[in-house]
């Protein structure tokens, strides 16, 4: 296994182990469901959002 992909294998275990954390404390908290379906949706939409942002500027800087 090269350095890369150890790298890679040790970011996507954290991310993993990350949303599990996010989902099992959503999981216990006494909150109306429709609130709680929004609530763990919404690091998905944050980052979407900040995913097409980071390509339409860079693609800007590629044009200029």
């Amino acid at each position: 296994m090269t350095y890369r992909n150890s790298k890679k294998l040790v970011y996507l275990t954290g991310l993993a182990l990350l949303g599990a954390g996010y989902l099992g404390s959503f999981s216990i908290l006494d909150v109306n469901f429709i609130l709680k379906q929004y609530l763990v949706l919404l690091p998905v939409q944050v980052g979407v959002l900040v995913y097409m942002v980071w390509i339409r500027r860079s693609r800007a800087a590629s044009e200029d």
